[in-house]
């Protein structure tokens, strides 16, 4: 067992179903991704930090390190700060599953640049 699968191992049932969705979409996504927990949450990595998940008590996120460079074609990403964008679900919803992957690709297409 990883570290990351104990952080999942914590969840709550809701929250363990969205948060592992998004981080089999994330594994999925490319070749040569890593997951290793950082700041206390699942942070993905292929050259570099591209994005991590978190969660709360109302939501959880799927954030994007360089998110603020990212084009956002789904127009999904929320946030002001020189960097990171994110996208909140709520635990137990449904997942917007291609947008999921395209901002994912988006990430990883500025990782590879």
């Amino acid at each position: 067992m990883t570290d990351a699968d104990d952080w999942f191992a914590t969840l709550d049932p809701a929250q363990a179903e969205t948060l592992g969705r998004l981080r089999a979409l994330i594994l999925a996504s490319a070749d040569g991704i890593t997951e290793e927990i950082k700041w206390r949450q699942p942070c993905y990595s292929r050259n570099k930090l591209f994005c991590y998940l978190q969660k709360s008590k109302s939501h959880v996120t799927l954030g994007f390190q360089q998110g603020a460079r990212m084009p956002d074609a789904p127009g999904l990403l929320e946030g002001e700060g020189k960097e990171l964008r994110h996208f909140r679900f709520t635990p137990g919803a449904d997942i917007p599953e291609e947008a999921v992957k395209t901002l994912i690709g988006e990430a990883l297409a500025l990782d590879s640049a």
